[in-house]
């Protein structure tokens, strides 16, 4: 039997459940939707802001990465994201500040956040609890209070939600609630066909894994929503998978990137392409990505298109994101590694707390 057909298998080696929270991504998605529909705007003050700035680290940074990516054609002011400790110099109290750290302590967040008070900006803070939730508390600032017990990466949902319906309220972004619940009815139907329950050769996210296997993953993008959702395919390969994998997006690849797969054969044989495609998209990115295909697919082990559905942006971003999560536990589960511990991010985190 194939191990990621074998029920028995899969539950003693993922101990955490991580392919459970990854399969029901579209109960979170629900939850996190009346969490936003309920958030106390009043401590809110004011509307009219210069700027908005997403704060975040790993999977609490991907909140602003998608978030931006979904508004930045319509709203009329820059959305900018901080990840790392210091907050850009033009970033003052005219601006809406939103913080995010599922954990609450994630120190370069913490950091940043901390300067933003300083400089008298509105902040939003996102957060499971921590010092997040105690700045917040302590400043009457607006906080979003979500879920404890999950990954930062496995509680996507939770942080980017409730903030996207946010901007809605407030006023920052026209708010189709219908449009929500059209992406989130896409994602259970997609849970009836990636599951656990679905053998492997009619499930395509088992089929995707398969493929991988023991072969480097690199992952192609489309500017707008698709680039942070390649960014997201990277980010689970290397958390839940456990493997290196890399991402970049077309056109900018073109001109830099497409030159790169002339040399080296012998170690790029061993990569697997990831190409988003979109009948949606214009003729000349849809062209860029059909002749990038052909110009470098000898050097290549193999390249697997995955042609995107949805009615918006956001089904799309949602659709995509999902299989992404789905494809990296069961490739761990395919290499007997279990996808839920960071080991190597603990280890960091101690030699940092030695530091004084």
């Amino acid at each position: 039997m194939n191990i990621l057909d074998d029920l028995e298998k899969i539950k003693k080696l993922d101990t955490e459940d991580m392919l459970g929270i990854e399969e029901n991504f579209y109960k979170q998605l629900n939850q996190a939707k009346s969490i936003g529909e309920n958030i106390d705007i009043s401590k809110i003050k004011g509307s009219n802001f210069s700027g908005i700035a997403f704060l975040g680290m790993g999977g609490s940074g991907f909140t602003g990465d998608i978030i931006k990516n979904l508004v930045k054609y319509e709203i009329p002011i820059p959305v900018e994201t901080v990840k790392g400790y210091k907050l850009p110099s033009f970033i003052n109290e005219r601006w809406l500040v939103v913080a995010v750290s599922y954990s609450g302590d994630t120190e370069e967040t913490v950091t940043a956040a901390d300067e933003a008070l300083k400089r008298g900006c509105e902040i939003v803070f996102s957060t499971s609890g921590g010092k997040m939730e105690k700045l917040a508390l302590g400043n009457n600032m607006c906080l979003i209070k979500v879920p404890q017990g999950y990954q930062p990466r496995a509680a996507s949902g939770y942080l980017f939600m409730p903030l996207y319906i946010l901007l809605g309220r407030i006023g920052l972004i026209n708010l189709n609630i219908n449009m929500i619940d059209s992406a989130i009815s896409s994602i259970k139907e997609k849970a009836d066909i990636y599951g656990r329950n679905i053998p492997a050769d009619r499930n395509f996210a088992k089929k995707i894994a398969l493929e991988i296997g023991s072969k480097l993953p690199v992952i192609y993008g489309i500017e707008g929503v698709m680039s942070p959702v390649a960014y997201r395919w990277k980010c689970q390969f290397n958390e839940n998978s456990k493997c290196p994998s890399f991402w970049n997006e077309f056109p900018e690849l073109n001109h830099n990137e497409t030159v790169g797969w002339e040399r080296l054969k012998e170690i790029s044989k061993d990569f697997i392409l990831i190409m988003f495609k979109d009948s949606g998209q214009t003729q000349r990115i849809n062209t860029r990505i059909e002749t990038t295909a052909k110009l470098i697919k000898e050097n290549l082990n193999k390249i697997i298109e995955i042609e995107i559905e949805g009615r918006s942006d956001f089904e799309k971003a949602l659709n995509i994101m999902y299989l992404g999560g789905m494809v990296s536990v069961y490739l761990a589960i395919l290499n007997n590694i279990n996808p839920t511990p960071v080991d190597k991010i603990g280890v960091l985190k101690s030699e940092l707390a030695k530091i004084k």
